[in-house]
């Protein structure tokens, strides 16, 4: 059996594009490895804003962040948004679930390689070989992104499950080469560190999480999604908006590719008309240096004009510019 489009990955990125190329009548196929993701579970206030939330996988919502360097802590609560903190499992389920309803397969199994011929991709995985018309490569940072040009720069995470009372606040301690995080869940909390030299040497979940997307994003017959690509806030560590979306306009891209209106070349135009992550980029240069992390964390709790200037770039609530960062230059 041949397919229209083959999605590698059953997370934001993969079950979104496959539900929306479904819905669009494709014959599409996701296969997925069923491997659990490293992640806070997180979704923003941008993602609340065009997405809206379900209580389905909904576990807390959150006022704001607190963010700290050695003893100085700064508190934000947010003005005018909610972040909500979620079951990363049931958020999986769930979207995979709405692409199964809308016609998608689901196959379980482990790709080893993606072979792409003049007029088709061939698929090799553990149990079998499958032929499609297209790929889409929504598999994290992993040795198939790779190999079609994906991320290369990348943190290093660990995370674990601390069963202690949890707060209504996300919490990021900046550190030397990275940073460590708590996210509030129901009755427990994730505990997690990063560092772009190696794995912390803690016990937990291990996993990688990108710096940057990708040069190139798609090739002849493949396009790269959500982690794949690269596409993490490189601040606050924030995916699953830009893997939901990545997915969404691999979708569409392809959708004219197929019916001979455009090629996948114009995914790399479209992501990145809307995914703008200078200010962000130059913030976490700026945050590799300590006398700056202390000055950032100081200003936060002490000038509430910083203090609304930091909330705006982690809601997206108005645009930054980098010129606004010089407070802290």
């Amino acid at each position: 059996m041949r397919y229209d489009v083959a999605v590698i990955g059953a997370g934001p990125a993969g079950s979104f594009a496959a539900e929306k190329l479904s819905s669009f009548g494709y014959k599409t196929l996701i296969i997925d490895c069923k491997k659990k993701k490293v992640c806070a579970g997180i979704l923003t206030s941008q993602y609340a804003r065009r997405y809206g939330i379900n209580e389905v996988f909904v576990e807390r919502e959150l006022k704001g962040v607190r963010i700290s360097f050695h003893d100085i802590t700064a508190e934000i609560t947010y003005r005018r948004a909610i972040e909500y903190s979620i079951n990363r499992e049931s958020y999986d389920s769930y979207n995979l679930g709405k692409a199964i309803s809308a016609g998608c397969e689901l196959k379980k199994d482990l790709v080893l390689s993606v072979d792409e011929k003049d007029s088709f991709v061939d698929i090799r995985t553990k149990k079998e070989h499958i032929l499609s018309g297209y790929v889409v490569i929504a598999s994290g940072v992993s040795e198939l992104s790779s190999s079609f040009g994906g991320a290369k720069k990348y943190a290093f995470c660990v995370q674990q499950r601390i069963d202690q009372k949890p707060e209504d606040y996300f919490e990021m301690e900046l550190q030397g080469c990275g940073y460590s995080w708590v996210a509030p869940k129901k009755n427990h909390v994730l505990k997690g560190t990063s560092s772009t030299t190696g794995y912390p040497d803690i016990p937990g979940e291990k996993g990688l999480i990108p710096l940057e997307p990708a040069r190139k994003t798609f090739s002849k017959r493949a396009l790269l999604a959500g982690d794949a690509a690269g596409f993490v806030s490189p601040f606050e560590g924030e995916g699953i908006y830009y893997a939901r979306r990545s997915g969404e306009l691999a979708a569409q891209v392809l959708s004219g590719a197929i019916s001979g209106e455009n090629s996948l070349g114009i995914y790399e135009k479209s992501w990145k008309k809307e995914f703008d992550f200078s200010i962000l980029k130059k913030l976490s240069m700026l945050l590799s240096n300590d006398i700056i992390k202390e000055a950032f964390v100081r200003e936060i709790r002490d000038n509430e004009k910083f203090n609304k200037l930091v909330e705006a770039i982690l809601t997206k609530e108005k645009k930054v510019q980098i010129k606004d960062l010089s407070l802290i230059i």
